[in-house]
């Protein structure tokens, strides 16, 4: 609930392959805008930036499907990715085991940052909320390691590449004035 009124929210959610270091950020709605906006804040969160993301094939990622792996991007996705030299890897339809992370993700999140039913002023309370959420989630025990979450992280955090300015997402168009 956000100000009293029970809200549907778009959640941005961001999990390093390796460390497993994670990052949540709730919207009020998926637009290209809150996709671009995600990624900024991830990537500041992260301090870095990795040399693959593997994504689903949202709407505002993902213009077609073609045949195997074969992808028409977004240009504005794309304009992203190719700022942050990113190279997008999109999971193939009905193959549950490219993204079973992913979708096994949503329900760990569902279930460990949502529950119980969380109430907050506004959208800032909510999302420092999930920030700090993260972070606790970040101290425990990685699953396949002694260490925390946290600890491979900065192991990990050493081969992402530098972030360097955040990515505009502005759109410029060349109009007539009558």
């Amino acid at each position: 609930m956000l100000g009293g009124v029970e809200t549907t929210l778009r959640v941005a959610h961001f999990r390093l392959a390796h460390s497993r270091q994670r990052f949540i950020r709730a919207y009020l709605r998926e637009s290209q805008e809150m996709l671009l906006d995600a990624f900024n804040h991830a990537l500041t969160f992260y301090q870095g930036v990795p040399k693959r993301v593997l994504i689903d094939n949202p709407k505002t990622m993902v213009v077609r499907i073609g045949q195997g792996k074969q992808r028409d991007f977004h240009p504005r996705f794309m304009a992203l990715m190719n700022h942050y030299l990113m190279e997008p890897v999109a999971c193939t339809p009905a193959a549950g085991w490219e993204k079973g992370q992913v979708e096994n993700q949503v329900s760990f999140v569902r279930d460990q940052c949502f529950k119980p039913q969380l109430q907050f002023d506004d959208l800032d309370s909510l999302n420092a909320h999930l920030r700090a959420r993260c972070d606790e989630l970040n101290g425990k025990k990685h699953p396949e390691r002694e260490s925390t979450i946290a600890e491979v992280f900065s192991e990990e955090w050493a081969h992402l590449r530098p972030l360097g300015r955040c990515f505009d997402g502005y759109i410029e168009k060349s109009v007539k004035v009558s």
